[in-house]
């Protein structure tokens, strides 16, 4: 068996972070103003929102959706 070098190794970790940023979750995006809200959102494009009041919950947002931070 040849041994891979550190590049071939790299590329491979790439590819593998590729194919698992691009699996659907179960979350929906809850932005008022979403272009598609029925659709889930891939894991690459999650962003998860905590809110503190009135009770500790998290919201699920795609990235270009969720709330702009100054």
């Amino acid at each position: 068996m040849a041994e891979s070098n550190k590049n071939q190794t790299a590329a491979e970790r790439a590819r593998l972070k590729e194919a698992l940023g691009s699996q659907l979750t179960d979350h929906m995006c809850a932005s008022p103003t979403c272009p598609t809200p029925a659709d889930r959102i891939t894991i690459k494009e999650l962003y998860p929102v905590v809110t503190l009041s009135p009770r500790r919950r998290t919201l699920f947002y795609h990235k270009a959706c969720g709330p702009k931070l100054s």
